[in-house]
């Protein structure tokens, strides 16, 4: 085994040895002492880049272009005044990172103090009641029935005035 290590060792020596041949390397020692003789110009400064305009893309908060709207009584948008009210500060549920139109209302749950709507996003039933916020646009729970539960929503229309649309999600009848 040592003799092919030997004889391996002895190829690599001969083929490096071959890498440093004088006259190979006679054009590249000509270049670089014509470019010593000659010293160039300086190297031009790069020229000023100018900050790139930003762009504030503000339709996130606007319905889905290519969902659907379902046929449940879903209102159209108005103008309102009550977006004046809204604190801008409010920490938002995790809910409220859904369309509405991927809720479905699969029942309620009630007690002598409150009733509970039981809503389905995206396979996973949530416990909710009058007062909580879901939806994209600043939607809020305003009642719940044994068939139906209403939300209201309020967006800014961008020219500084607020809409605002009804919504009720029925009752799914087979869930």
């Amino acid at each position: 085994m040592s003799v092919c290590y030997r004889l391996f060792g002895a190829g690599l020596l001969a083929s490096l040895a071959g890498c440093d041949n004088p006259q190979s390397t006679g054009e590249l020692q000509r270049y670089l002492q014509a470019t010593q003789a000659h010293p160039g110009t300086a190297i031009e400064p790069l020229p000023e880049m100018s900050a790139a305009h930003v762009f504030t893309y503000d339709a996130l908060t606007l319905r889905n272009p290519f969902q659907a709207v379902s046929g449940r009584g879903a209102g159209g948008w108005q103008a309102s005044l009550v977006g004046d009210e809204l604190d801008g500060d409010r920490v938002r549920q995790f809910l409220e990172g859904f369309d509405l139109e991927q809720f479905e209302m699969v029942g309620t749950l009630s007690n002598d103090l409150e009733t509970n709507v039981l809503l389905r996003a995206n396979g996973v039933i949530h416990r909710l009641k009058v007062g909580d916020y879901l939806g994209r646009n600043n939607g809020q729970i305003v009642s719940v029935g044994t068939a139906q539960v209403e939300v209201f929503e309020v967006i800014s229309d961008g020219r500084g005035g607020w809409l605002e649309r009804s919504l009720t999600i029925p009752l799914k009848q087979q869930s």
